[in-house]
């Protein structure tokens, strides 16, 4: 589209720009432009389609996805400069007060931010965040209502997005190295089951009960926020719709385990839900660690608690899922596996396999970051939980 070369660009606080979608031609545009940037083993074509993939799986299609455009609003549609654009997925997500009540409400989260090079450096990123923060405020909301808090993933570290309502949250990860099958005879002998497509629905339910329950039980009594997005099948079926899609067309066959899972001896389920990242760093990014019976780890918290006995039967069952996750990466082309702001208990897991692992904080990149919609005198009170890969978008 040739007007994206107009060098007669508006002043990024003009009246007349808005935040609007675009029309379908403007997308594609739009798409073109940021492919050069993101596309990496994928071919633009390829990576054109994988988007339009993506924007009609079950947590995208009708209405799940939004696409934004910032442009001045006195132009004329098809023919305007693309000034810079975003994504929002709706997400359901939980909330919980000192009382207890577990509210179910619907968030957002922000992706694929992206300026045309030629017209970076102007303000029109920082305008388009406060536009969007205005009309995320009530985006997809019930009538008269507001939303409590939406979330994006920042890969230009912590500041920008803080200064404007998106505050970093704890942002870590351990990772471990795959391993090739011959390595598989040295782990302990404690066999896991591979999960498919088809196991995800079952566990996501599970997991969304426990969810609750826990955060309707075991509230604090620091006069905590916690608020949780939900880990539901449609977000899993997401990423895995991603990773097939990349896989297919990068290796000509598509993953089929989803991840791993087994029970303690007392019976407890302990799972993983993973995906593979085709990028400059093949990485098998577990989405979701499960434990159940774990406590609720507080955000940031990393350092192991004293362990009852239960949790020595759940440390020993976390460590055969991450060593399942090692040999599935070792069967891929990954170079580790990641798990995001692990909990106590599946860091000794970790340790249990490599006793050099280290927690490492991220300061640039995937920031994970949250804007309290509430009242502003409220933020300092949330608290994230479950602040894993799965929420990424």
């Amino acid at each position: 589209m040739g007007s994206l070369q107009t060098p007669d660009l508006p002043p990024s606080n003009l009246p007349s720009i808005v935040l609007v979608h675009p029309t379908q031609k403007e997308l594609h545009a739009t798409r073109t432009l940021n492919g050069e940037s993101w596309r990496h083993e994928l071919s633009l074509p390829a990576y054109l389609r994988r988007e339009t993939h993506l924007e009609n799986q079950d947590l995208t299609k009708n209405g799940g996805i939004t696409c934004w455009i910032l442009v001045d609003g006195l132009a004329e549609p098809n023919k305007r400069p693309i000034l810079a654009s975003c994504e929002s997925l709706r997400k359901r997500a939980l909330i919980a007060r000192e009382d207890g009540k577990v509210e179910e409400s619907i968030s957002h989260g922000i992706g694929s931010v992206f300026c045309n090079p030629e017209f970076r450096h102007r303000g029109y990123a920082q305008r388009m965040i406060e536009e969007l923060a205005t009309k995320l405020d009530t985006h997809q909301q019930a009538a008269g209502q507001k939303a409590y808090f939406t979330v994006l993933y920042s890969d230009i570290g912590k500041t920008f997005y803080s200064r404007r309502g998106w505050h970093a949250f704890p942002s870590s990860h351990i990772a471990l190295p795959p391993v090739s099958d011959e390595q598989e005879g040295t782990f302990p002998c404690i066999n896991t089951r591979p999960l498919y497509s088809h196991d995800l629905a079952k566990l996501c339910e599970q997991d969304e009960r426990i969810l609750r329950e826990k955060m309707s039980t075991n509230m604090p009594s620091d006069s905590k926020i916690r608020v949780a997005l939900i880990p539901d099948v449609h977000t899993m079926t997401w990423h895995h719709a991603r990773e097939e899609f990349a896989a297919k067309e990068l290796l000509n066959r598509a993953p089929e385990i989803k991840g791993a899972y087994v029970k303690t001896d007392s019976g407890d389920q302990v799972w993983c839900i993973w995906t593979r990242m085709f990028g400059p760093d093949n990485t098998l990014h577990i989405l979701r660690f499960m434990i159940e019976g774990e406590t609720l780890a507080h955000s940031g918290e990393h350092e192991p608690r004293n362990l009852e006995h239960s949790d020595h039967s759940r440390v020993r069952a976390a460590r055969a899922v991450l060593q399942a996750a090692q040999l599935e990466a070792g069967k891929w082309p990954m170079q580790q596996v990641e798990i995001w702001n692990p909990t106590p208990l599946v860091i000794l897991a970790a340790r249990q396999i490599n006793p050099s692992i280290r927690v490492i904080h991220r300061e640039e990149e995937s920031i994970t970051s949250l804007r309290w919609h509430g009242d502003p005198g409220e933020h300092t009170k949330v608290e994230w939980l479950l602040n894993e890969k799965y929420g990424w978008c």
